[in-house]
């Protein structure tokens, strides 16, 4: 998740905002999260959520939703989904995948057509993970 933190350091001072949202524990029991199981109450789930950005080393505000997964199941119950959302309040882009350079081009549209920071430089998208060097 650490493009996610890049991202909130990078448009901080456009007013931007970064959340995650912690639903349902999709690696319960599999190779590599043995002590994980599916959560039995919020207490456990909220503790889970806790052990994972300590893990990763998760900095932006982590929202933890209900035990109904009514919150994740209102945004469309998809794995790793994205919304980008206007001032306004409306959606302005919205992924079932989270691409880092989607994102971060369809978000750079959005704060250089926000009038607050026409005096502003324009914002160029630099976060790229798929450029990364092939060669062995």
């Amino acid at each position: 998740m650490p493009f996610f933190e890049e991202l909130a350091e990078k448009y901080a001072d456009r007013d931007v905002k970064v959340f995650n949202i912690y639903v349902r524990e999709p690696h319960a029991g599999e190779r590599g999260f043995p002590d994980i199981q599916n959560h039995e109450n919020y207490e456990q789930k909220l503790g889970y959520a806790k052990e994972l950005a300590r893990i990763k080393g998760m900095k932006n505000t982590i929202l933890v939703d209900e035990m109904d997964q009514k919150v994740h199941e209102l945004l469309g119950n998809l794995p790793n989904f994205v919304y980008l959302v206007g001032k306004d309040g409306l959606v302005k882009y919205k992924a079932t995948w989270s691409d880092a350079e989607y994102v971060e081009q369809h978000l750079a549209e959005l704060v250089n057509g926000d009038p607050a920071f026409a005096d502003m430089p324009k914002m160029e998208q630099t976060i790229f993970t798929s450029h990364a060097t092939t060669d062995i």
